[in-house]
């Protein structure tokens, strides 16, 4: 029986990456979005017609809405009702330092960044019992810097998140991370600002969607590993 694996944010940059990388290995994929239906759509038709025969379903769920993530493995599509493992990728950056940090952004970054996966990875424990469980994080959480704090502060918590769940979790379920550095530029930002992040890492080597999609590999295979963080960065976690 072919795995099956649930990657939020599927839809575009890491989480599509992920996706393609993880078809390639052999599983199915389920592909969550909140508003790129149409990049979803486009990712699953083209999964669908390299891997005939498999299933790449696209899911729909808000996760700033509790209620739709707390029902998010009972909507799951017929097939794929019993994952093996949970990525959780999706996220929202939005700028602030705490001086800035309204309420309402404080609570939108903790909800998707935070809330969202303990929300998740609670419910696939409790409705499957067995697998793998892989959070991804920043590699800034490592530092206390502050232009996104809302954000920074939500994947401090997941970090923390990851090491605790390994433990209470275990020895049905793993839970690790993979703490990327930059690996695409942000929106208005060309490649020369991944160029020059690059050559102030310790490797001077731009981090590669495929770093990050081998780091996943890596984890979902090793079945000795859990309550570990990978830093996929160059080296920039220790700086």
């Amino acid at each position: 029986m072919t795995p099956t694996v649930i990657i939020t944010g599927a839809a575009k940059r890491i989480g599509a990456a992920l996706a393609r990388s993880l078809a390639a290995e052999g599983w199915d994929v389920v592909l969550h979005y909140n508003y790129s239906r149409d990049e979803a759509k486009a990712l699953a038709k083209e999964l669908k017609s390299k891997y005939m025969g498999r299933n790449f379903p696209v899911v729909q769920c808000d996760l700033s809405n509790t209620d739709a993530v707390l029902s998010f493995f009972e909507r799951l599509p017929s097939g794929n009702e019993k994952p093996m493992a949970l990525i959780n990728n999706a996220s929202t950056f939005n700028a602030g330092s705490i001086e800035e940090t309204s309420p309402a952004l404080l609570r939108k970054e903790m909800e998707v960044n935070f809330d969202a996966p303990f929300f998740l990875l609670q419910s696939f424990k409790n409705s499957f019992e067995k697998g793998t469980i892989i959070n991804i994080l920043d590699t800034k959480i490592t530092s206390n810097e502050g232009s996104h704090a809302a954000y920074l502060l939500a994947k401090k918590n997941l970090a923390a998140l990851t090491k605790m769940a390994a433990l209470a979790f275990s020895p049905d379920v793993r839970v690790n991370a993979v703490a990327p550095g930059p690996v695409l530029a942000p929106a208005r930002k060309s490649e020369d600002y991944l160029v020059e992040k690059a050559g102030n890492t310790p490797l001077r080597r731009k981090v590669e969607l495929s770093d990050i999609a081998a780091s996943v590999s890596f984890l979902l295979n090793t079945p000795s590993i859990t309550g570990q963080i990978i830093y996929c960065d160059s080296g920039l976690h220790l700086l």
